[in-house]
């Protein structure tokens, strides 16, 4: 892959077209301190639908989903890398901006994170 990287002069492959509302992107980062290659889902949470949600107390709501981080250990030092952010399409400069935050963000962890939530 590293090898592919170099031939194209990038630093990640998008395996989806861009201007969607997720892509679906290789890299490679640093993670529990050792380097790891990303397949990261990225989504734009403005296209999604709301969503139904039901409380431990049987309430339900409708929900945007918040933004969110979610990591998932897979094999051979392959991890996939779920991100919902708050936009409306996804384009290069997003995918470049996303890298960046993933490989600085210090508190990474296995599971999802999310960033606040939004209930009417």
């Amino acid at each position: 892959f590293r090898t592919k990287l170099e031939k194209l002069g990038s630093d990640f492959v998008c395996k989806s077209p861009l201007s969607a509302s997720s892509a679906t992107v290789l890299f490679f980062g640093s993670f529990q301190e050792k380097i790891v290659l990303w397949c990261m889902t990225l989504t734009a949470l403005k296209s999604q639908e709301r969503v139904d949600v039901v409380d431990a107390s049987g309430t339900s709501s409708t929900s945007l989903m918040c933004p969110f981080i979610e990591i998932i250990e897979g094999d051979e030092g392959i991890y996939s890398l779920n991100v919902g952010l708050d936009l409306k399409t996804i384009d290069e400069a997003v995918i470049n901006k996303t890298i960046i935050m993933i490989r600085n963000y210090k508190r990474l962890r296995i599971g999802r994170n999310e960033f606040g939530s939004m209930h009417t």
